[in-house]
């Protein structure tokens, strides 16, 4: 008898809310397009996401429209509930896409299930501490931590010992996510320690024993000197000083191959492309008349 093919569905998931950027929604959508096809097990479906982007946002319990980011978080997990997918491919949108996906697997492969965070940042902070922006809170919200609302919509909370971090700038780590990490004993591999292998996260797979891998990608853990579709390398905008990537494509790519070896990969989410010739290509054509007929 022949084994059956597992269903996989590709969620374009173009939440823009979570990093207060619009333009996040823009690189939902070219991700959409761009990235290789699937097979005849793949259904495409996106999760509606309210896109007028002149209205004026609103703060809620310190968060940049929660509301509006619950109600689409929940879209996304009727969605993933209604179909029963094996796998699913998220691509956003901001960081914090990865939520109801993760949350939903966990919930279909309870046991020996990792998730691998490849990242220039954390994402484990918390309103608490003066943050709006709740992509920066998606990985603690599945922790049980970060936005208190949010965390409550998890229901296959994650352990520490289920995360591990690839690519973490940890000279650049703030007092609360540095405390946070060694507290929680949460482990990491730098980009120095991932250059030439991947056998940092590969090693901690196989001493827990990891049958299942989630993988969540934002794209800032890339080097914008090799990888231009960054936040940070928005146009006519100086150097931020925050956390910026240091690693190659071709790198993330042969990390993201060995975990595959290592476990199955049953959930990959990629975040926080930013298109800007694209970007800027659509802004100001939408100045001429004849695209508005």
């Amino acid at each position: 008898m022949s084994q059956k093919k597992s269903k996989t569905l590709r969620l374009i998931y173009p939440q823009w809310q979570g990093g207060i950027n619009p333009n996040y929604a823009t690189g939902s959508e070219v991700l959409s397009l761009i990235l290789p096809k699937g097979g005849s097990q793949t259904e495409v479906l996106e999760v509606p996401v309210e896109k007028d982007f002149s209205k004026e946002g609103v703060v809620e319990n310190g968060i940049y429209e929660e509301s509006t980011l619950i109600n689409q978080i929940k879209c996304a997990y009727n969605i993933l509930q209604t179909k029963n997918p094996d796998k699913v491919i998220t691509l956003g949108g901001d960081c914090s896409i990865s939520q109801p996906a993760f949350d939903y697997l966990h919930g279909k492969y309870p046991e020996k299930t990792c998730i691998i965070w490849l990242d220039a940042h954390p994402d484990i902070s918390s309103p608490e501490i003066g943050w709006k922006n709740e992509h920066a809170m998606v990985l603690g919200n599945l922790l049980g931590d970060g936005a208190k609302n949010f965390a409550n919509i998890v229901k296959n909370k994650f352990k520490y010992d289920q995360i591990m971090y690839g690519g973490l700038i940890k000279d650049k780590l703030l007092p609360h996510e540095e405390k946070y990490i060694q507290e929680k004993k949460i482990k990491y591999a730098t980009p120095k320690e991932l250059k030439e292998n991947s056998d940092a996260i590969i090693n901690w797979m196989k001493e827990n024993g990891f049958k299942h891998a989630l993988i969540h990608l934002d794209l800032d853990v890339l080097t914008p000197k090799l990888f231009r579709s960054l936040l940070c390398n928005e146009p006519n905008l100086p150097t931020p000083d925050y956390a910026i990537g240091s690693m190659e494509l071709k790198d993330i790519v042969r990390i993201i191959v060995d975990i595959s070896k290592q476990a199955e990969l049953v959930g990959f989410s990629i975040a926080e492309y930013m298109p800007w010739d694209i970007i800027n290509m659509r802004k100001e054509f939408s100045k001429v008349d004849i695209f508005k007929d």
